[in-house]
C-alpha cells in the first residue's frame, strides 16, 4: 500500500485507503512484526507517529500533516553558539527574533560581479545531465560545481549560521530556483523532516525533532521583489507542524493540497533582496513565493544546513520526490562538511575526486 498522493480521491478510493491505514494503525498497536511487509508499508509502521495516523483516519483521508509533527523547542537563552569572527556577530537580540520569527536576515555576501558569474555556470549546468543524479535536474548541483560550493563556503553565511544551529554544519541538500517570466506561485508550506516528499520515510532523522535541527539559506543572485517572486514568510509560524487538506486550486509542483493556518496578509514579510544578499530561516516557519510577473528570470538558489548528529537518509538507496515526480539514486551523494568537524560520523561525507575546471565529481566515504 501506498499513501495517496495529497489530491482529492474519490469516496470509494479513500475508504479503501482508509481501511489499509487503520488496519496497519491497529498492527503498530499490537505490536506485531513489521519485518514481514514490503518496504511501503513497513516504511509507514516505522515513521508515522500516532498523530499522523489519527488525523487521516478521523478525516477519512481529506486530511494529514504535511510532514512529521513536531513542536518547536526555544533555547534557553540566546547566546550565539559559536564564536566568530567580529564582523559577523549576531546580537542577543537578532539571536532572538530568529527564534520568534523563523527567519533572519537579509544580509550582504556577494558582489554583482560574483553572482553573475555563477549565474553563467549554473544556468550551463542545469542544461545536462547532473553527474550524480543522471537526470536533469535543479537539486544538488553542489556537488558538481566547485563554483556553487565556493558560495556556499562564505563566511559571511556561515559564521552566521553557527551562531544558530552550532559549530559543526553539513550541507545535505541545494536547490536552483530560477523562475522564469510567468512562473507559477509556490504555495505556503513548511516542512520538519523532509517526509512530505514521499510520506513513507524522513530524510533526515535528528536526535529531536522538536529542536531546530537545520537551516535553510537562500541566496539571491538576482533582485528579487514581489514582482517577480520573492520569498514570503508567515512570522512565528514555526512553533508546529500543521496539516493539509487535499485537493483544491494551489498546486505544489505536482501535487495540490492546501495548508491549514489562520492566514492574515497583513501578516506576510516580503523577503526582498538585492542580488548578492541572502536569508536564513528554518523551514518549519511557513513559507512561499509569489508569481514571477516580469518580463526577467529571477534568479536563486538555497542550500540547507544540519549539525553533525543529524542523521541523513539513513539506510536509504533513494529518495523519492513525490512533488516533484522524480526519484533520486543516493548511489553517488555525500553531505558536505562546510564548516568545523564532524565529531558523529554519522553520514557519508562527500570529497573532491577529480576538478576539471568546472565541476566536481563526489566520491562518498565514511
Amino acid at each position: 500500500m501506498i499513501i495517496p498522493e495529497p489530491r482529492e480521491r474519490p469516496i470509494g478510493q479513500r475508504t479503501l485507503y482508509l481501511l489499509g491505514i487503520s488496519f496497519l494503525a491497529v498492527w503498530k498497536v499490537l505490536h506485531l512484526p513489521v519485518s514481514i511487509w514490503w518496504a511501503p508499508v513497513r516504511s509507514i509502521l516505522t515513521n508515522w507517529t500516532w498523530g499522523m495516523y489519527g488525523v487521516v483516519i478521523r478525516s477519512w483521508v481529506t486530511r494529514a500533516y504535511i510532514d512529521q509533527p513536531c513542536v518547536y523547542k526555544r533555547p534557553f537563552d540566546f547566546f550565539p553558539k559559536a564564536e566568530v569572527d567580529p564582523k559577523y556577530r549576531l546580537s542577543v537580540e537578532e539571536i532572538r527574533s530568529f527564534h520568534e520569527n523563523g527567519y533572519i536576515g537579509p544580509f550582504d555576501a556577494f558582489s554583482e560581479s560574483d553572482v553573475k558569474s555563477l549565474i553563467r555556470v549554473l544556468t550551463w549546468k542545469r542544461r545536462m545531465l547532473s553527474e550524480n543524479f543522471h537526470i536533469m535536474t535543479d537539486r544538488d548541483l553542489h556537488l558538481e560545481s566547485l563554483h556553487m560550493m565556493e558560495f556556499m563556503r562564505s563566511p559571511a553565511i556561515l559564521e552566521r549560521a553557527a551562531q544558530i544551529l552550532g559549530s559543526n554544519l553539513l550541507c545535505w541538500r541545494s536547490q536552483l530556483f530560477f523562475k522564469p517570466p510567468g512562473g507559477r506561485e509556490i504555495q505556503w508550506h513548511q516542512a520538519s523532516t523532509y517526509m512530505l516528499e514521499d510520506y513513507l520515510q524522513p530524510a533526515l532523522v535528528p536526535p529531536d525533532r522538536n529542536e531546530l535541527f537545520q537551516l535553510t539559506v537562500w541566496v539571491a543572485l538576482s533582485s528579487v521583489n514581489l514582482e517577480n517572486g520573492c520569498l514570503q514568510f508567515i512570522p512565528g509560524t514555526h512553533e508546529r507542524i500543521r496539516t493539509i487538506q487535499f485537493g483544491g486550486p494551489d498546486g505544489f509542483y505536482k501535487v495540490n493540497f492546501q495548508l491549514e493556518f489562520d492566514h492574515n496578509p497583513a501578516k506576510v514579510f516580503n523577503a526582498e533582496m538585492k542580488a548578492g544578499q541572502f536569508i536564513i530561516f528554518s523551514e518549519r516557519v511557513i513559507h512561499g513565493s509569489g508569481p514571477n510577473r516580469s518580463s526577467e528570470m529571477r534568479h536563486a538558489f538555497n542550500y540547507r544546513l544540519v549539525p553533525t548528529n543529524v542523521r541523513i537518509y539513513p539506510g536509504q538507496s533513494h529518495h523519492n520526490a513525490m512533488h516533484m515526480g522524480q526519484s533520486y539514486s543516493l548511489e553517488n551523494w555525500g553531505a558536505v562538511l562546510l564548516r568545523g568537524t564532524d565529531e558523529f560520523h554519522h553520514n557519508r561525507l562527500a570529497t573532491l575526486a577529480r576538478f576539471d575546471g568546472q565541476s566536481l565529481a563526489i566520491k562518498p566515504t565514511g
